[in-house]
């Protein structure tokens, strides 16, 4: 007999945490990353919003790597971000990507 909780656990996702520059700390969950040009990139959602059908994803690019951390900071250049949400696209997974 399956266990309930093993299905609920099936759909968790990996999540990070960014600080805003109002200092408050935001919880996004990881849907999905992608390598590009020797650059690791997330595809996120922030936590909160993950049941509405129609949230705004971000895309997140790796900085830097220490011991304990790991930096990212939000894509803001459009060419970079058309770019790395196409290769989101392409990968064919089970979220859909629309470019504005």
């Amino acid at each position: 007999m399956a266990d309930i909780f093993d299905e609920v656990n099936e759909f968790e996702f990996e999540t990070v945490t960014m600080t805003a520059e109002d200092g408050a700390e935001v919880e996004f969950s990881i849907i999905d990353n992608v390598a590009c040009g020797g650059e690791r990139y997330l595809l996120v959602v922030e936590t909160e919003l993950m049941d509405d059908d129609e949230t705004e994803a971000l895309i997140l690019k790796e900085i830097s790597i220490n011991t304990d951390d790991v930096t990212y900071e939000l894509v803001e250049d459009d060419t970079e971000f058309d770019r790395v949400a196409e290769l989101f696209s392409s990968k064919g997974e089970d979220y859909e990507v629309e470019i504005d």
